[in-house]
């Protein structure tokens, strides 16, 4: 039965990868044209839209994975989350999933992807239109993100840059400290808690998943940083120390 078990979820876990990627090519092969014609070709108005729309469909998805039975998920302090404008959204990065699930969680979502992903035939329309590449030169990263925040949306951003490495310390980056220092929003922390995600961390096979139970996730929403204490500092000494800050505070929920 544990084999069958297993089967069965690998199969659920290759579904859901297909669903999203079919799903992401709907959108913007028919979808966008129609979200253009509605917002009467504003740009703006468009991606408005195009967030709301997408914040509903993670949603689905993350519901469709739990039915499925390979992901169970719970959220403490999920309150938080429901109206927040303007703020640069961190979290810690095990699996390839957070990304979904913080869509799912944080309405008006923007967020720094990598520019490579503009290659996948699947989602390379909705990168375009909706999200910052990080192939582009980094001040005009900050310049987009700022601009999208003015406008209320949040920044999902992932200090570390990429998935971490099983059994590895984490390694922040100062780029998500420097979009918030840049764009004077405080920064809200989200840790990823649970079982470990094998199938789904960086450099595991497809095929993979865990050994004994579905993907548990863990998410606690922490208290906002406020960046008010950096604002007199110059730029590379207070993204170091917000750096520092951010990392600190995941890590202490980690050992917890």
């Amino acid at each position: 039965m544990a084999k069958i078990r297993y089967i069965i979820r690998v199969i659920a876990k290759l579904f859901c990868f297909a669903f999203f990627g079919f799903s992401s090519l709907i959108l913007a092969i028919f979808l966008f044209p129609v979200m253009h014609l509605l917002s009467g070709f504003s740009e703006q108005k468009f991606k408005k839209m195009a967030r709301k729309f997408n914040h509903r469909y993670f949603k689905i998805f993350v519901k469709i994975s739990i039915i499925l039975g390979i992901v169970h998920l719970t959220v403490e302090n999920k309150e938080a989350l429901k109206n927040i404008q303007s703020k640069v959204v961190i979290a810690n990065h095990p699996s390839i999933f957070d990304v979904v699930i913080l869509f799912s969680l944080v309405p008006n979502a923007d967020c720094i992807v990598k520019g490579e992903l503009i290659q996948n035939k699947f989602i390379s329309l909705v990168i375009k239109n909706l999200y910052i590449p990080n192939n582009i030169p980094f001040d005009e990263q900050l310049e987009q993100a700022k601009k999208s925040m003015d406008e209320g949306n949040n920044l999902i951003i992932f200090p570390e840059g990429t998935r971490s490495k099983p059994n590895e310390s984490w390694e922040f980056k100062k780029g998500a400290a420097r979009f918030a220092l840049y764009s004077k929003n405080d920064v809200i922390p989200i840790f990823f808690g649970g079982n470990e995600k094998i199938g789904l961390r960086k450099h595991d096979k497809l095929l993979q998943f865990h050994p004994t139970e579905k993907y548990l996730y863990k998410l606690k929403v922490l208290a906002p940083i406020s960046i008010n204490e950096y604002a007199d500092m110059p730029m590379t000494k207070s993204a170091t120390k917000l750096t520092h800050k951010m990392k600190e505070i995941l890590e202490k929920e980690l050992e917890n």
